[in-house]
């Protein structure tokens, strides 16, 4: 079974997307709002990098506002799933939504599969079963 990290906005953020990725049957999913213990960085921060370390495929929402910390599980599992630094990781699928800002899409649309809404990161994750 594929390991699924979910990174980026916590669901209270946006309706609850995580629990809609997680009805998909065949995968088993790591959530950092649930999985690990977020009462501070010296105990989520390493459960979080030892998860993004074992997943096969990484998911990563940043939403409307800044995320920083999503960022920096992406940049860990690009590191860990590519061998060269301009390869794009086809496991990685990243939820862009029309509302960011345009300015950086050019550069995150090379780390790895750029998805504008919910329903097509579902699709691009089924297709890597």
């Amino acid at each position: 079974m594929k390991k699924v990290y979910l990174a980026g906005q916590w669901n209270q953020y946006d309706n609850n997307w995580k629990e809609e990725i997680k009805k998909i049957k065949g995968f088993s999913f790591y959530d950092p709002e649930t999985d690990s213990n977020q009462n501070s960085p010296e105990t989520f921060y390493p459960e979080d990098m030892k998860a993004i370390k074992e997943a096969d495929i990484l998911i990563a929402n940043p939403g409307i506002a800044p995320s920083e910390a999503m960022w920096v599980e992406v940049g860990y599992f690009l590191a860990n799933n590519t061998k060269k630094p301009e390869e794009k990781c086809s496991q990685l699928i990243i939820i862009w939504k029309e509302e960011r800002l345009k300015w950086s899409k050019d550069f995150v649309d090379k780390a790895g599969n750029v998805v504008s809404d919910l329903e097509s990161a579902i699709g691009r994750l089924k297709s890597l079963l």
